[in-house]
Order: structure tokens, then sequence, then C-alpha cells
């Protein structure tokens, strides 16, 4: 099996190690740059020309959605290879990782109905340490709109979350107080991640996220491409 050497060019970020470092003490980092501007226009290219084809054959949907998409068209294969997200994971996994999903997603205004509850990613039947979800998953993802506005239905995250006991079910935090999760969490460990158009954020597997309802006029789009060890099957394919 192939693998990939580490991407030498990445080596000199001057806050790589902080990205690393808040990834194990947080469960996420914001990186230091903004994804290329060329990457995102032809990425909104085409997930626009989408949207407004599903939108002919589902009149008002709020949401769309994408998976498999690095087949679907070139610009998803610049994410695929993008060195400092490539760079990170092989800083967490050493070489042998490989694509574990890879989709966008574009939420259009919703008052009601259409917000993803507080979760965690990864398998049911995966060993955990301790109780807690050890990292088997890194996930990217690329804003590729702007989020800086209220109400945009942008991520959320429970600070540190990661670190406390595991749960599988969606808004159970809020009721089983035994695992370590308290409902203070949600006002002081509680973070929403805005950013500009470009922003990349990645996160561990195991930290609780959500996202609320897009009740703004403006799309809310970000593509997701998470990484895991090659001994993981991927994601919505038969095979890597």
């Amino acid at each position: 099996m192939p693998t990939i050497s580490p991407p030498t060019h990445a080596d000199s970020w001057p806050r790589r190690d902080e990205c690393l470092a808040a990834i194990d003490r947080d469960g996420f980092t914001i990186l230091p740059h903004l994804l290329p501007q060329d990457m995102i226009d032809c990425a909104n290219a085409y997930i626009d020309e989408c949207c407004a084809r599903f939108d002919r054959e589902e009149r008002d949907h709020p949401r769309y959605t994408e998976t498999n998409i690095v087949e679907h068209d070139p610009a998803f294969r610049e994410f695929l290879l993008y060195l400092p997200s490539l760079q990170l994971s092989y800083d967490v996994f050493g070489p042998m990782f490989h694509l574990g999903q890879d989709k966008w997603t574009c939420k259009f205004r919703a008052d009601e109905g259409m917000s993803l509850n507080w979760h965690l990613d990864g398998p049911l039947g995966f060993p955990e340490i301790d109780g807690r979800c050890p990292l088997h998953t890194l996930r990217f993802g690329y804003f590729m709109s702007d989020t800086t506005h209220d109400d945009s239905g942008t991520l959320e995250v429970i600070r540190g979350s990661h670190r406390k006991r595991t749960l599988h079910a969606q808004d159970s935090i809020h009721f089983r107080p035994f695992t370590g999760h308290r409902q203070d969490d949600f006002e002081t460990d509680r973070v929403t991640v805005q950013g500009p158009a470009g922003t990349i954020v990645a996160f561990h597997n195991g930290i609780w996220h959500c996202s609320r309802n897009n009740r703004s006029d403006i799309p809310r789009t970000i593509v997701y491409f998470q990484y895991c060890p090659c001994m993981l099957h991927p994601v919505h394919r038969a095979v890597p």
C-alpha cells in the first residue's frame, strides 16, 4: 500500500505546534491561515450549480448535502490533497491514514426543524479509553461562506468535551450528569466557531458539536474532509 511522506513545506508554520496542542487540549483548532480564494471560488461554483438543480427538483428545501465529492468535481481533489491538512493528519496518525469522508452541506434560511443536535462522531463499537473516545478521525471543515454574522447556523462545539465520558445519543448530555457533562458546559465551554469564507477548523471526532438553524438570509456552506487510520473503513464508500 502506498504511503505519503510528511509534507515538508508545511514544517515552517509558525503556529503548527499550537494547532496540535489545541486539538489535544480543546478538541479543535482554527488553522492560522485562510483557504486560497481560487479553491473557494471553484468549489462554490460547483455547489451553487448543484443547489440550483436541486431547487428545481425539491422546491423550498432548506438544506442540501452531497457525499463522495472527490469523484464529482476536480475542485475537490485540491481539498483532498491540501497540504496543511495532510500535515496535521500525518502528525496525529503517522503515514498510514486515508480519506474517511468527504462532503459538502449548504443550509438556507430555516427557522425550524433543520438543526443538528449535540453529538460526537465515530463508530459506536470503537474501543474507549477510560470511558473516553480516542482520536480516530480528524475532520477539517472548510467554510465556503461567511459566518461572522449572528444566526448563521455555524458549527458549535463544547471545548474539551472529547476528554469527558463518551455518550452515543444526541441530546443525552442534557439529561445524564453522571457522565461528567454539566449544564454549565453549554455556557462556559460552548464555542461558536465563526469566521470569514476560507476559515478552516480541524476537530477531534470525540468533541461534542452541533449546528443550529440558519436563521439568516445568507446561505451557510461548508466542505468537510476527514482522515482516519488505514485500519478504519471509510464512510459512504465500499472501498478506500
